[in-house]
């Protein structure tokens, strides 16, 4: 190779090597899904799991699919996990009453989800292989008893491992797109009522009539 033809390949290669995409990992909270189809919101567990989740509350007839839209950075191969637990399990009644799968882009995942750990865990659903854009994720309820979704996670990093702590603190510090953000500070109140229904309305005005700070 002539010696003036070295530089010009040493940079066509550094060129090549900072023109690869950078990994691309995304975290769905299943709360935040737009069409919840028949799955609930469910939040009496925040304290401990870390956050709402869906359930599908079917009384043995599987609920609708809850849907959303994602918007693909980069066109690959991604792994799929949910995070879930077996509750049944968890009262010690083995058979994974609450099996769940989920869809993305009309390619079902991860058949036997939802049956396992009794505890929230992530649970490897497969891998799908999707082109840049929009796409449409799905939950779909196998056995209509109380199947539970808390996130979803994807990932074209081979070396990717969803973390096994995932409370509030964690998913603020996780920095995957898709996480919440910090708690923002919103200030000292007298008073802070926590719902917007007629009994919160009605508290909320009448503690500012009596000159309290209030927040609804």
């Amino acid at each position: 190779m002539k010696p003036h033809l070295k530089p010009i390949l040493l940079a066509s290669l550094l060129g090549a090597t900072l023109l690869q995409a950078a990994p691309v990992t995304l975290l769905i909270e299943a709360e935040h899904f737009t069409r919840k189809g028949g799955w609930q919101v469910d939040t009496q567990f925040i304290e401990t799991m870390g956050s709402p989740y869906l359930i599908a509350h079917g009384l043995g007839k599987p609920v609708e699919d809850a849907q959303t839209d994602l918007e693909v950075a980069e066109s690959g191969s991604y792994k799929v996990w949910v995070r879930t637990l077996d509750w049944s399990e968890a009262l010690g009644r083995p058979g994974g009453a609450g099996r769940i799968s989920v869809a993305i882009g009309g390619k079902s995942l991860g058949g036997g989800l939802g049956a396992g750990k009794p505890a929230w865990d992530w649970q490897e659903a497969g891998a799908v292989t999707l082109e840049k854009g929009k796409t449409t994720l799905s939950l779909k309820d196998l056995s209509g008893y109380d199947g539970r979704v808390d996130a979803i996670l994807l990932s074209n990093d081979a070396s990717f491992v969803p973390p096994a702590k995932f409370l509030l603190a964690d998913r603020i510090a996780s920095k995957i797109p898709g996480a919440p953000a910090a708690v923002e500070e919103a200030g000292d109140y007298d008073l802070v009522v926590i719902g917007g229904g007629y009994g919160g309305l009605g508290a909320a005005i009448s503690a500012a009539r009596m000159g309290c700070k209030v927040a609804l």
